[in-house]
């Protein structure tokens, strides 16, 4: 049998009975390495959830589309309960589709709620409507919840209509923030005279202009016209906040991953130290029998390598087994916390924290690997 064989049974078997006698070195580097892992972890599970949140916010506003809307008070001269009042957004119909819309200040109500929103849309607004409208009614109700394509009896008042459910997609979606009514113009004329949210939704061409060159636009228009100005929504603001949300979870990541690192090199270091002064003598005796002193170092780093990377397995686990539960129960949606369409703990960023884990014990061993270079001699005399 080759002599560095026999030398690496016996310092594997040497570690086995230090870790048996003395089990609280092993333990204590799990533990540590376990909780900043788990921590660690958690923090940047946190930001990918937050992330996937507001993208899941984009998808359902879309980027290209734009809201506007303005209140019509019934002593407003541009109050026209028949046909479309003066449009200041008609140059947009060249940039893209533009839907005109009022929210009428009543609510309507079904056998399920008795809250429905309740929109008009003009003649001309039938040919963005078409994949919703069908032969059986005029009326559609926009909801996420109620049984698709069911007919429904819906009073507005003393009126009652009979309206189909259909589910709001593509760039009718922003528009739907809850469940809401959608009749043409003059179905509720009483109401209509009340006043109501004049409500344009318009998606721009992906060759036009940019959606905040459209909103600015907009703004500029009704402050020309020294109005007040209207509501605009549009996903810039989730836009810019998803851009800093990345950059933050850069920068923790970064400052995450470097703790971890100087943490582990620097309680795995200082336990190799202490270890590697009780068995200064042994470990001189074995470089004198001709034990190469690269056997002693390797089994060091391997030691803590092993020890390390088991805590941050098993940390990253544990938290992958209580996602659901721990990330639940702090009020992330279903959809968002599912690991079926996006696993957390299977990205780049976990490879990160393994990776600085195992930088971390690779440091922790470079005091052993000084300390080996100290002649045997002067150990052993």
């Amino acid at each position: 049998m080759r002599s560095s064989t026999l030398i690496a049974s016996y310092l594997w078997k040497d570690t086995w009975k230090r870790w048996f006698e003395q089990p609280s070195s092993p333990l204590a580097r799990l533990f540590v390495t376990g909780l900043l892992v788990l921590v660690a972890t958690a923090i940047l599970v946190a930001f990918h959830l937050m992330e996937r949140t507001l993208r899941e916010r984009l998808e359902r506003f879309g980027l290209n589309t734009v809201l506007v809307r303005e209140s019509i008070t019934p002593d407003s001269r541009e109050l026209i309960n028949f046909g479309d009042g003066p449009d200041r957004l008609a140059p947009l119909n060249d940039s893209g589709r533009k839907l005109r819309l009022r929210q009428l200040f009543v609510r309507g109500q079904t056998e399920w709620q008795n809250n429905l929103l309740v929109f008009t849309y003009p003649p001309d607004g039938i040919r963005f409507l078409t994949d919703y409208l069908t032969e059986e009614t005029p009326m559609i109700i926009f909801s996420d919840s109620l049984p698709e394509d069911a007919l429904v009896k819906v009073n507005v008042n003393r009126q009652s209509l009979i309206a189909q459910i259909r589910r709001p997609e593509g760039w009718i979606r922003p528009l739907v923030a809850e469940d809401m009514l959608l009749v043409p113009q003059g179905t509720v004329p009483d109401e209509e005279r009340l006043g109501y949210i004049d409500t344009t939704v318009f998606q721009r061409n992906p060759d036009g202009v940019s959606v905040s060159n459209v909103v600015s636009a907009v703004n500029a228009l009704y402050a020309a016209e020294r109005r007040t100005p209207p509501q605009v929504q549009s996903a810039l603001a989730l836009v810019r906040e998803w851009e800093k949300l990345k950059d933050k979870q850069v920068q923790w990541r970064n400052i995450l991953a470097g703790v971890l690192g100087l943490t582990l090199s620097l309680v795995y270091g200082s336990i190799a130290i202490l270890e590697f002064r009780q068995n200064l003598y042994v470990s001189a005796l074995l470089r004198s029998f001709g034990a190469p002193p690269r056997y002693l170092y390797f089994r060091h780093l391997i030691e803590n390598a092993i020890l390390a990377n088991v805590a941050a397995v098993a940390a990253i686990t544990a938290l992958a087994l209580l996602h659901s539960t721990i990330f639940g129960t702090l009020g992330a949606s279903k959809t968002v916390v599912d690991l079926r369409t996006a696993n957390p703990y299977l990205s780049p960023e976990m490879l990160v924290i393994l990776s600085w884990v195992n930088i971390g014990a690779f440091l922790s061993s470079l005091p052993v690997a000084f300390g080996l270079r100290q002649p045997v001699g002067s150990i052993l005399s």
